[in-house]
């Protein structure tokens, strides 16, 4: 019996090599597997608003609107800058992560045949305020999800509009790919403008899967403005 006890020895001990192995093969595996999951994200991310942005159709440019109190006039009209939060914050619902980049609050004086855009959405559409959100979706997961960004919007004058309220219609809520991405930005004309805006609150929608079932709770989002 005692001159098998080597043998018995030497293959225990290859077996444990071989689990061993096989261990770090899977932990490769896992591995390699995330670092190919990251890279299709990055491949598939939005770039920067200033690499992306299109002009919107009925709004002037306000990429460059940096200070509370500046004004810019073009073809459309001319804007005012009237509080804003430079966040470049990122918030996780479910599987999805948004980056709030710039909320502001932005007066409007559309050009006259820009009006009957905005009669739709206001009865004060020769002059108004609304609030833009600058956002970035990230779906992490290998699964297509629905997501909006911004299901209601609440201000401190207790004024609430809901996503149908969005007058830039960029589609940023509904279905985000597998490890994808959308970036873009909402518009909110507000009536209740005095007191000037204090800050802004978003409420997200769920995260849903294909089959409808919730796997991400919304989230309400307290957005202070610099006035």
């Amino acid at each position: 019996m005692k001159k098998y006890i080597p043998l018995l020895l030497g293959i225990m001990l290859l077996t444990a090599c071989s689990d061993m192995q096989k261990a770090n093969n899977g932990d490769v595996k896992t591995e390699s597997q995330q670092t190919k999951i990251a890279s299709n994200i990055e491949k598939n991310r939005a770039k920067s608003l200033s690499d992306i942005y299109v002009p919107n159709p009925q709004v002037s440019d306000d990429t460059n609107l940096l200070k509370v109190g500046q004004k810019i006039k073009d073809e459309k009209g001319e804007i005012t800058l009237k509080g804003k939060a430079s966040l470049n914050k990122t918030f996780t619902i479910g599987s999805v992560e948004m980056k709030i980049k710039n909320v502001k609050l932005i007066q409007n004086s559309p050009t006259y045949s820009l009006m009957d855009y905005f009669h739709y959405y206001t009865e004060s559409y020769e002059k108004f305020q609304f609030v833009k959100v600058e956002v970035e979706l990230v779906n992490k997961s290998d699964e297509k999800v629905n997501f909006g960004p911004v299901s209601h919007l609440k201000t401190s004058n207790n004024e609430v509009k809901a996503f149908h309220d969005d007058f830039f219609i960029e589609y940023l809520g509904g279905e985000i790919g597998p490890n994808a991405s959308k970036q873009g930005a909402l518009g909110f004309i507000v009536e209740k403008t005095t007191p000037s805006l204090d800050w802004v609150e978003l409420t997200t929608s769920d995260v849903l899967d294909s089959n409808k079932k919730v796997v991400g709770k919304a989230q309400r989002i307290k957005i202070n403005l610099e006035k």
